[in-house]
């Protein structure tokens, strides 16, 4: 790079050529928009490219034309020069737009355009250089160039050569490109050694000789300098206003590129932030080798053996500890895992790293993963529903029945999506349910942990679409609609089984009722989910509350307030959303009305509850505590302050 041309110095002309986009966007700090919001730019380039011909076209014929040929030869070879400069300038805006738009190298696209201002300009070099102005420094490029290209003879295309990858800083308080960085004009200057401003001590050391100079400003999209764009001894005479405005058009490109320089950067730096917290939430969520081997041990007792088959099953009758084995046994016992060749020890490592993906939330944790699972694999092999299902869409169904809460953060999609979170922001529609869902194929794309990894490409796409299915049938605000069709088929005596849309039906149906199958199971079972659920929604409310939302605003559901009607809302919630489950499939399926009497009992038991009075939790405070709850909030309130100021620039 020519060092000389990072302090040049001289007079200025007290013009400025330039304002930057307004907005902050990539696509509204577009050079061609730009134009179009400055009258004064758009002069310029109308000037530059149609005066020449607004001066032909002023003689409208071939005689009125020789005549001026004749007139004013010198009117005509100047006018002819514009001309061949305008078609020239034209091409070259297009070039760099080309350039902008099919090249991501910021540097080749830097290069391109100052070797293009330097050709045009007819100048010996073109430089940049960055200004940081915190610190009031300029930053010096890669960027040095000539009109026959990069100075130095590199012959890498514009991208940034090995010997030449160092930049360097230097004060602005001396010299011409640190006097435009700190007050954003152009300057113009005729002889760079009769400028107080200009340090020769570069020229001495390189035995470059600094003629004359033209400095611009390159400004963000904030109107602020971070950059300046330096052009040094013109070769065919002087640096003139003409060449000020076209430098200053070629800066708005190199603040684009600029820009895109600084976006592409911020992408990589987080992806490689994300990266490394992958790479942690991965050590410690996958599992380890000891841990699969002892997995791989371990045995259920005879007596939970023997029932896990069962609809009815009791999930106070196992343990934490016993939920994996259960889980591994479902695959084992089911057939499942011979069918589709899964090694034990990645059916051990899947199902460690899925228990560790859910959070330690009140309800929507493990447990509750582990009890809808049960449900699915009782429903599958011990009633006449299963029949209705391939092996391949019977492992997708247990798959997505494990994985269907993954990451559960104990709030809903509402709240999700009311309080613009992560989450909310990412999906628009079934928030959670698609994050499960992600989640669910991510432990699966993770080496030693892909349960699938030995079937065919075509059912391999065919189980995650029965997977997600699955899992976005456990969003409420779809059950209704598909409670309504498939209720209208049975008693209809309508459903087919050779009808693909029916068995899908079906499917989301069975996986509903997977979901809510606490309703259906001994009241001391149901009765302690039943807490877990409304504590955990009790605290979904302390949270809205804490952002402001009036406790008469919020659902009795989520109101601590209304703790005491607990009982009520079991009823209305068995009424009006899980009893109408049961009730149809009992209707279908002969072997299922137990579930449909056991619904109806602990109602009974829950109407007992409500005329003994106010209720309290019979569950251990303890138990029912949110742990991060304070985390969540302050999470939160950094959202909102950060879309407070984004709101406010």
């Amino acid at each position: 790079m020519s060092e000389n041309t990072t302090t040049s110095s001289s007079s200025t002309n007290g013009k400025r050529f330039s304002q930057a986009p307004s907005s902050s966007s990539l696509d509204s700090y577009n050079p061609f928009k730009k134009f179009k919001m400055s009258r004064m730019k758009r002069h310029r380039m109308s000037r530059i490219l149609h005066t020449p011909a607004n001066a032909l076209n002023d003689h409208n014929n071939d005689e009125e034309i020789e005549e001026w040929v004749k007139a004013k030869p010198a009117e005509v070879v100047e006018t002819l020069k514009s001309l061949v400069l305008a078609q020239k300038f034209s091409n070259i805006m297009l070039d760099i737009n080309a350039a902008l738009m099919e090249q991501t190298g910021t540097k080749k696209v830097m290069a391109t355009i100052l070797q293009y201002a330097a050709e045009l300009i007819h100048c010996e070099r073109c430089s940049v250089f960055l200004y940081d102005k915190e610190a009031d420094e300029l930053i010096s490029q890669v960027f040095d160039i000539s009109e026959t290209g990069k100075v130095g003879g590199d012959d890498n295309d514009g991208e940034e050569s090995k010997d030449n990858k160092e930049s360097f800083r230097f004060s602005a308080a001396r010299g011409v490109a640190g006097h435009v960085a700190r007050h954003g004009k152009v300057l113009i200057i005729p002889d760079a050694y009769e400028d107080d401003r200009f340090n020769r001590e570069i020229d001495l050391k390189t035995g470059f000789k600094t003629k004359n100079i033209l400095c611009a400003p390159i400004l963000d999209n904030h109107h602020e300098v971070m950059a300046v764009t330096q052009l040094v001894n013109k070769t065919d005479g002087e640096f003139t206003d003409n060449d000020a405005e076209i430098v200053d058009i070629f800066a708005g490109y190199c603040g684009l590129a600029l820009h895109n320089a600084r976006l592409h950067e911020q992408v990589q730096r987080d992806n490689t932030q994300r990266q490394v917290a992958l790479e942690m939430i991965s050590y410690h969520t996958r599992a380890h080798p000891h841990e699969i081997e002892e997995l791989s041990k371990k045995k259920l007792p005879r007596n939970i053996s023997l029932t896990l088959k069962s609809i009815t099953f009791d999930p106070l009758s196992v343990d934490d500890d016993q939920t994996l084995i259960a889980a591994r046994d479902m695959f084992l016992e089911s057939g499942l895992a011979q069918t589709f060749r899964m090694r034990r020890e990645d059916l051990s490592a899947w199902l460690i790293c899925v228990k560790r993906s859910y959070r330690d939330v009140r309800y929507h944790n493990w447990r509750h993963a582990f009890n809808v699972g049960q449900f699915v694999y009782g429903i599958l092999s011990s009633s006449s529903a299963g029949r209705f299902f391939s092996p391949l869409e019977k492992v997708a169904f247990l798959i997505a029945a494990l994985c269907h809460d993954l990451d559960h953060r104990g709030t809903n999609n509402a709240f999700e999506q009311k309080y613009e979170t992560a989450l909310g922001s990412l999906y628009s529609s079934s928030t959670l349910e698609m994050h499960h869902f992600d989640r669910a194929v991510t432990i699966l794309s993770t080496e030693g942990h892909n349960i699938l990894e030995n079937v065919s490409s075509n059912d391999y796409k065919d189980c995650i679409h029965f997977i997600k299915e699955a899992i976005l049938a456990t969003d409420l605000s779809k059950h209704f609609g598909d409670r309504k069709k498939y209720k209208e088929l049975v008693e209809g005596h309508g459903f087919d089984v050779a009808k693909r849309a029916h068995v899908d039906l079906l499917r989301s149906i069975i996986m509903t009722s997977a979901d809510l199958s606490a309703v259906t199971k001994p009241f001391p079972a149901q009765q302690r989910v039943a807490e877990l659920v409304y504590s955990e929604f009790f605290e979904q409310g302390d949270l809205e509350r804490a952002f402001g939302t009036k406790s008469e605003d919020l659902q009795d559901l989520m109101n601590r307030q209304k703790l005491a009607d607990l009982p009520k809302m079991q009823i209305g919630f068995i009424d009006f959303v899980a009893g109408p489950v049961y009730e149809t499939l009992a209707e279908q399926f002969e072997e299922l009305k137990v579930l449909n009497t056991e619904v109806k009992r602990n109602r009974h038991d829950w109407e007992v509850l409500k005329e003994q009075g106010p209720y309290h939790f019979i569950t251990p405070y303890e138990v029912l505590t949110a742990k991060t709850k304070s985390a969540v909030v302050g999470e939160l309130h950094k959202r909102h302050e950060k879309k407070a100021e984004e709101e406010k620039k």
